[in-house]
C-alpha cells in the first residue's frame, strides 16, 4: 500500500523523544474551544530545488546535525528521476547547498521518501521506497548508509560513498517491502528498527528491526500487522522509549490505530493503545508519534474523509491509554508526518493542505497556556517563492527556529527547503 499525495503528484520531526512512561493527565481542550491566533513568523528559502542535479519534489523532514547543518531527501527531479540526499552547510549568515548522492534507480535504492538519520558511527542512514535487487521486480525497497569520502576531496560537489544495507522483497515477500516513510531508529546497541508499508507474512506490513553482523546486516521480523480484524500498513515509522518498547500508528483496515509493541525475552508483544473511531477523534494516522518527558505520546491523523486532528494519548494507572484531541481541522487534507517538540513542551506540525485561501498548506504551532492547548498558525505558504504542500514535519534547533521542506512550488517550481525564525 503506497500512499498518495492528493491534490498534488502521487508520490512520495524532528527526532522522535523517549521517555519513560508516567501516569496523570493534562488538562486540555478541544481546538474549537480555543481561538487561533495567527504569528507573524519570517521564512528564508535555504535552497529552491531545480530538478537537477540536486534533484525535485523534496517530501522528507530535515535532519540537524551538531553544526546545525541539514540534511535530508528529495525524491526525484527532472534529469535524476530517482531521487537525492542533500546537505544544507551553515557559512556565516548564508547557506551553501551539495548533493551527497543522486540514486541511480538500480541496486542502490529508487525514491527515498523518509529522512536520513545519523547512526551511532556517525554516518547517515535512510530507506528509498523503491530499488533493490531481491524483489521480483526491484521496486521493493531498500535500507542505505551515506559515508564521506575516505580522503578530503578538495571539492564541494564530491558525492558520498552509498551502501545498500538491506534490499527488502526477499523470502517470497515476507521479509516486507515499501518501507515506511518515517526515520529510521536506533537502540543503544546500534540496532536499526523500521516498518514496511507492505508484504510480510499477511501482506499487510511489518515491523522490522536490522542487526549488524560479521556479513552485513540481518533482518528480524518483530511484528506481522494482520489486516483484516486489525491493523494494517504502517506508513510511519517507529519510536523507541527508554525500556526499549516501539511505539507507532497503522493505517487500516477501518479508521487506524497507534500500537505498542514490548519485548517479552525474544518475542514481541503487540498492543493497541488507541483505535480511531473515524470522527472528531481522528481518522488515518499517516505520521508517528512522539514522547513528552511525562510518557504522553502524541501524534495526528490525516484524516482522510474525516477531519484531521492532534491528539495525545496519556497512560492510565489501569494499563489503559486516554485519547485527548487537542485540535480538529476544518479540512482532511492534514498533517501527514511526526510532530516535533521543542525544550518548552510545544508542539510544531504541517498540513499538506489548509493554511490560505489556497490551501496550499501551513505550520502551525500548538502550546499548553493555563493548562489548555492553544492552536497557533506559524506560516501560510502562497505557492509562490516560498513553495508549497510542506509535506514533510519541522525540525526544530535549539535557538527555536523551524526547518523544513515544500515537496513543490517556489522560483523553479520542483520545491523548497525553508527556515522559519521567530
Amino acid at each position: 500500500m503506497t500512499r498518495t499525495l492528493s491534490p498534488i503528484r502521487p508520490m512520495f520531526l524532528s527526532g522522535n523523544t523517549a521517555g519513560g512512561k508516567a501516569f496523570g493527565l493534562a488538562l486540555l481542550c478541544l481546538s474549537v474551544l480555543c481561538v487561533p491566533v495567527v504569528q507573524a513568523q519570517t521564512l528564508q528559502v535555504l535552497h529552491a530545488f531545480t530538478g537537477g542535479s540536486d534533484g525535485g519534489y523534496p517530501e522528507a523532514s530535515i535532519t540537524l546535525d551538531r553544526a546545525g547543518n541539514l540534511y535530508s531527501t528529495t525524491y526525484g527531479g527532472r534529469s535524476n528521476n530517482f531521487g537525492t540526499v542533500y546537505e544544507l552547510m551553515r557559512h556565516d549568515s548564508s547557506w551553501i547547498f551539495k548533493t551527497l548522492y543522486n540514486f541511480r534507480g538500480q541496486n542502490d535504492g529508487e525514491d527515498p521518501e523518509a529522512p536520513v538519520v545519523f547512526g551511532p558511527d556517525g554516518t547517515l542512514y535512510g530507506t528509498t521506497l523503491y530499488g533493490g535487487n531481491t524483489c521480483f521486480s526491484s521496486y521493493c525497497g531498500t535500507v542505505y548508509n551515506l559515508r564521506p569520502p575516505p580522503r578530503a576531496c578538495g571539492n564541494v560537489l564530491c558525492p558520498w560513498n552509498e551502501t545498500a544495507v538491506y534490499w527488502f522483497g526477499g523470502n517470497q515477500l515476507h521479509d516486507g517491502y515499501h518501507p515506511g516513510t518515517g526515520p529510521l531508529v536506533f537502540d543503544s546497541a546500534g540496532n536499526i528498527y523500521g516498518t514496511t508499508q507492505d508484504g510480510g507474512l499477511t501482506g499487510n506490513g511489518i515491523v522490522f528491526e536490522l542487526s549488524g553482523t560479521q556479513g552485513g546486516w540481518g533482518e528480524t521480523i518483530l511484528y506481522n500487522f494482520p489486516g483484516e480484524g486489525g491493523i494494517a500498513n504502517p506508513q510511519a515509522g517507529v519510536t523507541l522509549d527508554s525500556a526499549g518498547n516501539l511505539y507507532g500508528t497503522a493505517m487500516g483496515p477501518s479508521h487506524g490505530a497507534v500500537y505498542e509493541l514490548v519485548r517479552n525475552g525474544q518475542q514481541w508483544n503487540e498492543q493497541t493503545l488507541y483505535s480511531f473511531q473515524g470522527g472528531n477523534d481522528g481518522n488515518d494516522p499517516e505520521g508517528g508519534v512522539i514522547f513528552d518527558s511525562a510518557g504522553n505520546l502524541y501524534g495526528t491523523t490525516a484524516g482522510v474523509n474525516a477531519p484531521a486532528t492532534v491528539f495525545e494519548l496519556s497512560p492510565q494507572s489501569d494499563g489503559t491509554w486516554l485519547e485527548t484531541v487537542l485540535h480538529v481541522f476544518s479540512s482532511s487534507v492534514g498533517p501527514k508526518t511526526n510532530l516535533a517538540m521543542d525544550s518548552a513542551g510545544n508542539l510544531y506540525g504541517t498540513t499538506q493542505g489548509l493554511g490560505g485561501g489556497d490551501q496550499f498548506g501551513m505550520v502551525f504551532k500548538l502550546s499548553l497556556v493555563n493548562g489548555s492547548w492553544s492552536f497557533s498558525t506559524v506560516y501560510q505558504f502562497t505557492n509562490g517563492t516560498d513553495g508549497s504542500y510542506p509535506v514533510g514535519g519541522v525540525t526544530v534547533d535549539s535557538a527555536g527556529n523551524l526547518y523544513g521542506t515544500c515537496v513543490e512550488g517556489g522560483a523553479n517550481g520542483y520545491g523548497t527547503a525553508w527556515e522559519i525564525t521567530p
